[in-house]
This record gives C-alpha cells, structure tokens and sequence, in this order.
C-alpha cells in the first residue's frame, strides 16, 4: 500500500482577506508560519518518506517546516506544477463576494481564463498517479493548495466537490493499493490554532 497526505499550506494575508487568491506567489503571513509549524509537528509524529510540493512559495515553506519536523531534507523536496493552485482567471486577486458563486459553479463565460474543475481534476489525478507509480510502498505528504485538494478528493470520490471547504494547513489522507485510490481522513486541523475557512 501506498499512502499520501496532501496538505494545505499555511495562511496568507489573501486568504485572511477573503481575497481570491490563485497562482500568485503570495507569501505565508505570521499566522500561516506558525500554522505550518503546527502541521509539521503533528506530520512529525508519523513516519514519512517523501515530500512533494507546488512550486509557489506558500507551499514550499510549508513543506520545508513538516521536512525539517520529520527529518527529511528540504534540499530534496520534488517541486511538481501539477500541484500548483487553480488558475482562477478573471476572478483571481478579487474580494471573494461576489464573484465566489460563479467560480463554485465552474462558469467560464462568466469567469474568462477559469481553469476548469474537469482540467484540475485530470491535472492533480495525474500528479498522483505518477507519484504513487515512482514511489509504491512509500508515505508521501504533497504540499499543495485548497483547490488541488478538492480537484484529488473529487476525483477519487464524487461525494466529495469543490463547495468542500478546506482548512489551511489541514491534511487529508489517502491511500493507494491495488490500482484505487481511498480517500481515507479529510480536512484534519484539530492540531491548527486560529484556522479560518477558505471557501
């Protein structure tokens, strides 16, 4: 069995904002540093062999906390843009009143350049399949955003959609075995102080 834990990044000012935030390289603020931290202490208590993360900073500052937490290297975190956050076109960088409701319902006439939830899902899916093909047997933890998440939660279970709310710094496992995916604890931030609820 192979399994996978993909978390969510620590908080940013966007996303205390409620500003829509996409593939902007925003930062984590204060809160998102320590939210990070706690996430690694609580990964710290398991055994973990391979972390693999988005490209934007937010996700890799995230993933260097839980690498230096479990005792892996940061120098050999896998950076994979499958995992990058939705590209969320004309929406991205607005307040999320207002314009919310017509990306929840993946209308790209009236959200021009949004990355369509099918696209996210084929994206992330692949992302995996890749992983859990070049690392059977292995515990991975992927660093990624809140709509890469749902894109892998919704693809392995439809019960699961984008309205799921995602905790920042939540994990969510999942595992592997005999060519199918189990979606198996999502959205666990119990170990989060201060979380907000990005939507």
């Amino acid at each position: 069995m192979t399994e996978l834990c993909l978390v969510r990044h620590g908080q940013t000012d966007w996303n205390f904002q409620e500003i829509i935030q996409g593939r902007e390289d925003i930062p984590l603020n204060a809160l998102g540093h320590r939210q990070a931290e706690e996430s690694a202490a609580f990964l710290s208590q398991e055994s973990w062999d391979v972390i693999v993360a988005s490209p934007l900073s937010r996700a890799m500052d995230t993933a260097r906390y839980i690498a230096e937490a479990c005792g892996i290297d940061p120098g050999v975190i896998i950076q994979d843009e499958r995992f990058i956050e939705r590209e969320f076109g004309h929406a991205s960088g607005k307040p999320v009143p207002g314009i919310y409701e017509a990306v929840q319902a993946d209308d790209q006439d009236r959200v021009p350049g949004l990355e369509s939830e099918d696209e996210m899902r084929a994206r992330v899916l692949s992302g995996m399949e890749d992983i859990v093909e070049e690392h059977a047997g292995k515990r991975i933890i992927v660093v990624c955003h809140s709509h890469a998440i749902k894109a892998a939660l919704s693809a392995i279970d439809d019960t699961y959609t984008f309205r799921h709310a995602m905790r920042n710094a939540c994990s969510n496992y999942i595992e592997y075995q005999d060519g199918q995916f189990v979606v198996k604890a999502v959205n666990v931030a119990d170990h989060i102080t201060n979380v907000i609820v990005a939507k």
